[in-house]
């Protein structure tokens, strides 16, 4: 018997925020001058867009592994940094999240990899941040990132709930697979995914029960969710 869920925790990156083409073209803006063959331009940004979601340092070690950058402790640091501005600078909500989430009425709680300071102003630039303040959890913090279920153990953890009473979304594989080993119930989202057909299908093998890229589908989604729980 599953525990009722009365919680909805939230990754940000990909599912409350349009960050991850930010991400996207900073990462690769920065790293496209240092491959060894400018020829491998395309194979460097498909390397990028299928680790988004990862903890920016592991997306890094992983492409300084692939391509032989020789990333120093400098680069590291600039190119974080400059992915965390842009992202607090330009982020935009995904198209029908503020709407789906008034339409939902459970606390509410942010589960991510990114930094707290950027989660906080990339919500108060797009006007969530009253919706889970006081609720915001980063990898940082608890020092283990996705897919490692800290994060998400911390968010259920903030509300003295046990895990299985919190639905999570996520848009990547590395999110998903961390709410699951948390224990929570896990929806993905492909809306802003780079190849949704292809994430469509590695999300549900990650443990999503299921997947949609439509946030207007949200609402309705938690209450089938929430109408299971009372059958």
């Amino acid at each position: 018997m599953t525990s009722r869920i009365t919680h909805l925790v939230c990754d940000c990156d990909g599912v409350l925020l349009d960050s991850e083409s930010i991400a996207l073209r900073v990462l690769h803006e920065h790293l496209l001058p240092l491959l060894k063959d400018p020829a491998d331009g395309d194979k460097l940004h498909h390397a990028i867009a299928s680790r988004l979601g990862m903890f920016t340092e592991l997306l890094l070690d992983e492409l300084d592994v692939e391509f032989g950058f020789g990333l120093n402790a400098v680069q590291y640091a600039d190119i974080n940094t400059a992915v965390g501005i842009a992202c607090g600078d330009e982020v935009q909500l995904v198209p029908g999240i503020a709407e789906a989430l008034k339409a939902i009425d459970l606390p509410k709680a942010v589960a991510s990899n990114s930094s707290s300071d950027r989660i906080v102003r990339g919500l108060r630039r797009c006007g969530l941040l009253s919706m889970f303040e006081g609720h915001i959890h980063s990898a940082h913090d608890v020092g283990r990132p996705k897919p490692a279920p800290h994060v998400y153990l911390a968010a259920a953890e903030g509300y003295k709930i046990a895990p299985q009473q919190c639905v999570a979304v996520d848009d990547s594989v590395t999110g998903v697979r961390a709410a699951s080993s948390a224990g929570m119930r896990v929806l993905g989202f492909t809306g802003v995914a780079h190849d949704k057909e292809g994430m469509h299908q590695k999300l549900l093998a990650a443990g999503a029960e299921l997947v949609f890229d439509d946030m207007r589908e949200l609402p309705a989604l938690i209450t089938g969710l929430l109408a299971e729980d009372a059958a």
